[in-house]
């Protein structure tokens, strides 16, 4: 059989190390794409289909759990208008954007605020991928059902303007462990939005096992929960949320937490080096108090051109 993956160097593609099926997501119309989908990636010889003009496409013929991997072409392009027209139902699924600045893969949200990439399967892992906001406060770029080990790996999140925007990136449903393994790392979230309570995840049912580590957030309006609101009665367990570092531009009276909302006092992890600058200099405090998280090397600023404080205080 002929390696359809033999010449990948000269399409500017790193072939990905996985005993799965690759396949390539490129416009109709793109510079190559005819000889993509006749010459270098043709039907498989189990008749499978490795060149797709969407990512939705490229789901539909990857095989669950098998290690497949799609990589999407430097310079794509997707528009994202309902709740229904991507969905992530494949499980062990990993979407790799390929190109870097403003060559990454952009898929834009927009028509409605229920606009979403839904999240049905375990194991999706997305990469490199730039997620724009083009909808009135759109409800979640991500939502979750039965989803465990869900991650979004150097990923950029942005609204496009202030009416324009995200309200969350992740949001999760009720059901208890159906996002188990959350990871969110090395991200970017630029939020221009004014819709309060703007967080990165809306934690609306108990997980565990959840990372969020070195990431880059902004939010132009907030109420507290930047990072996260956790829902009432709900829990999250085994945090590591470490190297954040949030620039929270509007954000006043953060007596109920600066980074994580939660009415929940038996919540369970580690927060560690994560830095933040707001407003608020009378009344913050990073997380809800009697959450049940500890905490170790966390900065704050509430006033501009400081260095920041510890916050929680150091205990004796």
């Amino acid at each position: 059989m002929r390696n359809p993956f033999s010449n990948y160097g000269r399409f500017g593609l790193a072939m990905p190390l996985t005993f799965g099926k690759v396949h390539v997501v490129m416009k109709a119309g793109g510079a190559i794409a005819a000889e993509l989908a006749n010459e270098w990636l043709p039907t498989d010889d189990e008749g499978v289909v490795r060149y797709h003009a969407t990512l939705a496409g490229a789901v539909a013929a990857c095989t669950a759990s098998q290690g497949d991997v799609i990589l999407i072409a430097a310079g794509h392009t997707e528009t994202i208008s309902t709740a229904t027209a991507l969905t992530m139902s494949v499980a062990g699924v990993r979407v790799v954007g390929l190109g870097w600045g403003s060559t990454r893969p952009v898929f834009t949200l927009d028509t409605g605020t229920d606009a979403t990439i839904n999240v049905t399967a375990a194991n999706v892992q997305f990469e490199n991928c730039v997620f724009v906001a083009n909808f009135a406060a759109i409800v979640a770029c991500f939502t979750t059902t039965a989803a465990t080990d869900f991650a979004l790996l150097g990923c950029e999140f942005r609204d496009t303007s202030v009416s324009l925007n995200f309200v969350n990136i992740v949001d999760t449903n009720t059901t208890s462990n159906n996002t188990d393994g959350l990871r969110i790392e090395n991200c970017k979230r630029i939020g221009l939005g004014a819709t309060a309570s703007t967080t990165i995840v809306k934690m609306d049912g108990t997980n565990n096992r959840v990372t969020i580590k070195d990431n880059w957030f902004t939010h132009a309006a907030t109420t507290g929960g930047a990072v996260m609101i956790i829902a009432n009665g709900k829990l999250v367990t085994n945090l590591e949320m470490e190297g954040n570092k949030g620039s929270f531009t509007n954000a006043t009276n953060l007596a109920t937490g600066i980074l994580i909302i939660t009415n929940g006092s038996t919540n369970s992890g580690y927060l560690v080096r994560n830095h933040a600058w707001g407003l608020d200099a009378t009344t913050e405090i990073l997380v809800t108090a009697s959450s049940g998280f500890v905490f170790s090397q966390n900065y704050y600023s509430g006033t501009a051109d400081t260095s920041g404080y510890l916050l929680p205080a150091a205990d004796s």
